[in-house]
């Protein structure tokens, strides 16, 4: 709960510029605290969110969703898969930007995805990761 508060205390006041357009996002995070605030930082910034605490359900969420624009997903998931594979997914069987977020900065899953996958490292800034969503929709 301390993360929680501490992730509100970063949000700031301020608010982003909000998107012109309807953006959906599919937020893949196993971290209860960790997911509502991103969430809550997400629509607070105008997106649409569908939020999954494990790879399998964002999977089939990618499947059978076809209004997803972006995917943010956590690196590192409890089980085999993780969010670097509903990245991989995501990029090469729906065509979508996806970006990676760790709170884990020397994780080596981390460090392979550096050159692949945008990696925002927890915690963030609400507008951080505004500005991240946006330079992977080509939105600035």
């Amino acid at each position: 709960m301390a993360f929680s508060k501490l992730l509100q205390k970063l949000a700031g006041s301020e608010q982003p510029n909000r998107t012109d357009e309807p953006v959906t996002v599919l937020l893949v995070d196993d971290q209860p605290d960790v997911a509502e605030v991103t969430r809550e930082m997400l629509e607070e910034c105008g997106y649409s969110v569908i939020a999954k605490s494990d790879v399998t359900s964002a999977l089939d969420v990618l499947a059978t969703n076809p209004d997803i624009d972006i995917v943010i997903a956590d690196v590192v998931m409890p089980g085999e898969l993780g969010g670097a594979d509903v990245a991989e997914f995501a990029k090469e069987m729906a065509g979508l930007k996806t970006i990676l977020i760790s709170g884990f900065p020397h994780h080596r899953i981390t460090i392979d995805s550096l050159g692949k996958y945008d990696v925002v490292l927890k915690p963030f800034l609400m507008e951080e990761l505004d500005e991240h969503i946006r330079n992977a929709l080509g939105k600035d």
